[in-house]
C-alpha cells in the first residue's frame, strides 16, 4: 500500500510541479507520510513474525482449539 502511495503522490507532484513549481515543496509531506506507513508495516512485520510458534499437526489433533485458531484465521484472511 505504501509503495502505491508514494508512486501516486510522485507521480502526481510532479504532474502538479509542471504547472506550479511552489507546489512540490509542499506535497512531499504526503511521500513522508507513505513512507512512514511502510516503516511501521516493517516494525509490525518483525514484531508479530517474533510470536508465530510452529504448527505441528501433533499439537493440532491435540488441542482442537489450535484447529479452530487456524481455519478462523485463514477465512478472515481470505475474507480481508
Amino acid at each position: 500500500g505504501a509503495a502505491l502511495g508514494i508512486y501516486t503522490t510522485g507521480a502526481s507532484i510532479i504532474g502538479g510541479g509542471v504547472k506550479a513549481p511552489r507546489i512540490k515543496t509542499k506535497n512531499l509531506i504526503s511521500v513522508i507520510f507513505c513512507e512512514a506507513v511502510a516503516i511501521y508495516g516493517l516494525i509490525i512485520a518483525i514484531v508479530l513474525s517474533g510470536q508465530i510458534e510452529p504448527y505441528t499437526q501433533a499439537a493440532a489433533d491435540a488441542d482442537p482449539s489450535i484447529k479452530e485458531r487456524n481455519w478462523m484465521a485463514g477465512y478472515l484472511m481470505f475474507g480481508a
